[in-house]
């Protein structure tokens, strides 16, 4: 059975230091597009190429992998002063994407993969998410991802799922493998 729009759409949060905050988000996506609701997944700090979920394609999901790269994968250049205020500049520039997708009415489901990571880091303001949520069509879902999800931000969702570390191979030395955990 196609579906044609969502009656209400709400608002979920993946969250926590544990791995599958990213996947969960596509697979909610997916299950979605495959029901033909139309996806958008916006994904910050994740640099087209540095992750193999964002060169998808996929019917009825659009994935917007945007020109940003979090400062960790720059090694020593994330301590010159002017690469945390380009990269915040980045990031504003790059929502004006996410309110054109959100205001345009063609997306169900809207996902901000590591828009939290952006809020905990200091790269954008906390009210600005909050603003967005507020701004988001009643009928469209959003979906927010990123460690450290804050008391505000859980408050104005309706979903908020925890994904916690209890061991990780990293811990052993073990690195993170192509098409497992990138």
């Amino acid at each position: 059975m196609i579906m044609a729009k969502l009656e209400k759409g709400l608002v979920e949060i993946y969250t926590g230091s544990g791995k599958g905050k990213t996947t969960a988000a596509m697979g909610l996506g997916l299950r979605a597009a495959k029901v033909g609701l139309k996806v958008s997944m916006f994904q910050f700090l994740k640099k087209k190429g540095t992750s193999y979920e964002n060169n998808l394609s996929i019917p009825n999901f659009k994935m917007v992998c945007l020109d940003e790269v979090h400062p960790m994968f720059l090694g020593a250049m994330d301590q010159r002063p002017g690469v945390r205020r380009e990269l915040k500049k980045k990031i504003l520039k790059d929502l004006r994407k996410v309110k054109a997708a959100m205001k345009s009415g063609r997306y169900d489901v809207i996902i901000l993969d590591e828009i939290i990571n952006c809020v905990r880091q200091k790269f954008l303001d906390e009210r600005v998410v909050l603003s967005l949520i507020k701004a988001r069509p009643k009928q469209t879902e959003l979906v927010l991802t990123g460690r450290g999800a804050s008391r505000r931000l859980i408050a104005a969702a309706d979903y908020v799922t925890r994904l916690d570390k209890i061991k990780h191979p990293f811990d052993k030395g073990i690195l993170a493998r192509r098409g497992i955990e990138y």
